[in-house]
């Protein structure tokens, strides 16, 4: 009688578990468990005893040098495979010698081509099919790691400097060598890196580690290192060539140069030039550089390789509130008119109620470094519940960049407006001095998940209104701040505020486009643009001399770019000078959903009044681009 042909699928010999004891911290124990054979190939099992014991004994070395990194030069490492029993077949939980036996492996599905027994064959059931136990051992690492050896001395040998005098270097602790402390690798490594670094900011580009010798006393548990740098000759900045930009003033990029010819090399200054030239958004890749060989003069010529961007950019988007109804957004900016980068963005902003044409212009580098000549014009036609206008506004004035966070600026305004309230039109003829200071410590412009930010506006204004001199103060200042609730910046809480203040004779005095207003998308959402505050017999808004704004949102990232959103809005408008919250304050709630696209989130906000007066709706809808604030 025939037997049925079995197919099993190959078996690992054993299953083990990887054993870890003596390591003197845990940071070492985890980089072991990352490193170790033993724990990185434990779910491939062994194919015997013997073949473990080999893998274990071959991570002895992996150890060693892992605890030599650390300072523990006369550790002692040692390696115990055994046998722990067999495994169950099923998910049982026995522990051998004080260890957690492992899960088993499937057991191999064997197929015989002829299921089932023949007629007359033995009808008692087949056990060829039934799991078959694996052993188990335990791979056990056993350290004896000491006391770890300190760094008693760290010196410096210099060679090729050149002609004329060598350069000096302080000790090397001033670099972070642990000198007196446990010689650990890295930080003696990583204070040799900053001491070429220092060279090469201090006139040798060329400036490279040539590796060290280590001498451990065994007796004393100490180390002495002693690092070989090769400094290279000495170096001074020379002529620059600028290639790839054919249609940039090479005038205008170096005024971004933050050395002059002669000045001894520095690499993080050749670093600096080509972020400072990449902030320009004129090109789309650039590269700094020294030759790659020393030069035989001591004036190391720079060449400078750009790639330039396309300077024209034609943009269009819409948008969508119930308060305001559907709304297009164009525009069409020149990064660079007159080859220096000069640029102009023009803007129409319109929707149902409001046609906005806004034409801004700026030169970069005016006069001095970081600063900047702007320069604006906006025609615009407003027609909304506070008020009806046609106007415009022209502008001009310096912007100056205080480091890489603040910006200050001041300049110069003048704004015509026919103003119809109530049915009663009359002109405004203001001029202004705006001045502003603005922090960004942000980390994104659109979509931000730490930092703050910050903005002053100061503006006195004079001029005419409704036949009558007029005369008044703005003050005007916005802040926001994001936190990280998770690391991986998942989920962020972010907190806005607004306070603001007329100081004028009365509220008479301040033309309505200038008055202070809140409600809308940017502020309280799930009330209509500029209905937070006081309103008239018409139940229009009429706006105040003082704003307070409050706002907190929640934002979670779900799934992918899907983003969710919740958040509680307030805000305040009174016609006194100062707010006193006379005419109360109005509070919205609400959520919304946010898509990450390559321009920046895509938002749905739905907010919803939680002091509804007769004239508010039941709640707003608003889409837009970009985080409320």
């Amino acid at each position: 009688m025939s037997e049925p042909i079995e197919f099993a699928e190959a078996e690992t010999g054993i299953d083990y578990t990887p054993v870890l004891k003596g390591a003197p911290s845990e940071q070492i124990a985890t980089l072991m468990e990352e490193s170790l054979l033993v724990y990185r190939r434990k779910d491939q099992g062994a194919q015997s005893i013997a073949f473990l014991r080999r893998r274990a004994q071959g991570d002895i070395e992996i150890a060693q040098k892992i605890l030599r990194s650390y300072g523990y030069y006369g550790a002692n490492v040692e390696v115990d495979v055994r046998e722990a029993g067999e495994a169950v077949a099923d998910d049982g939980t026995a522990t051998q010698d004080g260890a957690p036996a492992p899960a088993p492996a499937e057991p191999a599905q064997r197929r015989p081509l002829r299921p089932g027994p023949r007629d007359g064959d033995d009808a008692t059931a087949d056990t060829r099919d039934e799991p078959k136990a694996r052993p188990l051992a335990i791979a056990e690492i056993v350290i004896d790691a000491g006391p770890p050896f300190i760094l008693s001395r760290h010196d410096v040998i210099l060679s090729d400097t050149g002609p004329g005098p060598a350069p000096e270097l302080p000790p090397a602790e001033t670099f972070g060598s642990p000198v007196g402390r446990p010689a650990e690798a890295a930080a003696i490594i990583a204070s040799e890196r900053a001491m070429v670094t220092r060279l090469r900011n201090t006139g040798r580009p060329y400036a490279e580690g040539r590796g060290r010798t280590a001498i451990a006393d065994r007796e004393e548990k100490t180390l002495e290192v002693e690092s070989r740098i090769a400094t290279g000759h000495a170096f001074k900045f020379g002529p620059i060539t600028f290639t790839g930009a054919p249609d940039i003033d090479d005038d205008y990029m170096l005024t971004y140069l933050p050395w002059t010819e002669g000045d001894a090399v520095n690499t993080a200054q050749l670093a600096e030039f080509q972020r400072r030239l990449m902030e320009t958004r004129l090109f789309r890749s650039g590269t700094v550089r020294v030759p790659d060989e020393p030069p035989e003069s001591e004036l190391a010529p720079v060449t400078v390789t750009l790639e330039q961007s396309p300077f024209r950019t034609v943009r269009a988007g819409v948008r969508y509130n119930t308060d305001q109804g559907p709304g297009v957004r164009a525009g069409f900016e020149h990064r660079n008119l007159f080859g220096a980068n000069e640029q102009i963005d023009i803007t129409l902003n319109a929707d149902l109620d409001e046609q906005r044409l806004t034409n801004r212009f700026r030169k970069p580098q005016y006069l001095r470094d970081q600063q900047d000549l702007v320069a604006g014009l906006e025609l615009r036609r407003v027609e909304d519940d506070a008020y009806d206008e046609l106007g415009g506004t022209a502008t001009i004035g310096l912007e100056r960049k205080l480091g890489p966070r603040w910006t200050i600026g001041a300049g110069l305004l003048g704004e015509y407006s026919q103003i119809t309230d109530q049915g009663v039109t009359n002109d405004a003829a203001l001029g202004g001095i705006p001045f502003f200071a603005a922090y960004d410590g942000s980390d994104n412009l659109l979509d931000p998940t730490t930092g703050e930010r910050v903005r002053f506006d100061v503006t006195p204004f004079g001029g005419a209104f409704a036949g009558s001199p007029t005369a008044f103060l703005s003050l005007d200042t916005r802040a926001s701040a994001y936190r990280r609730l998770t690391s991986d910046g998942g989920l962020v809480f972010a907190m806005h505020g607004r306070v603001g203040s007329i100081i004028s004779g009365s509220l008479s005095d301040v033309p309505q486009t200038r008055r202070l207003y809140s409600g809308g998308g940017g502020s309280v959402r799930g009330y209509k643009l500029d209905f937070v505050g006081p309103l008239d017999s018409s139940g229009d808004p009429i706006g105040g001399r003082s704003v307070v704004e409050l706002s907190g949102e929640l934002r979670a990232r779900v799934w992918g770019d899907l983003s969710l959103a919740a958040f509680v809005d307030s805000g305040s408008v009174t016609t006194e000078m100062a707010p006193t919250f006379n005419d109360g304050v109005q509070v919205a709630a609400g959520g919304g959903i946010r898509y990450a696209s390559p321009v920046g989130p895509i938002r749905i906000d739905v907010g919803v009044p939680l002091n509804r007066r007769p004239e508010d709706d039941s709640f707003q809808v608003y889409i837009a681009i970009g985080q409320a604030f």
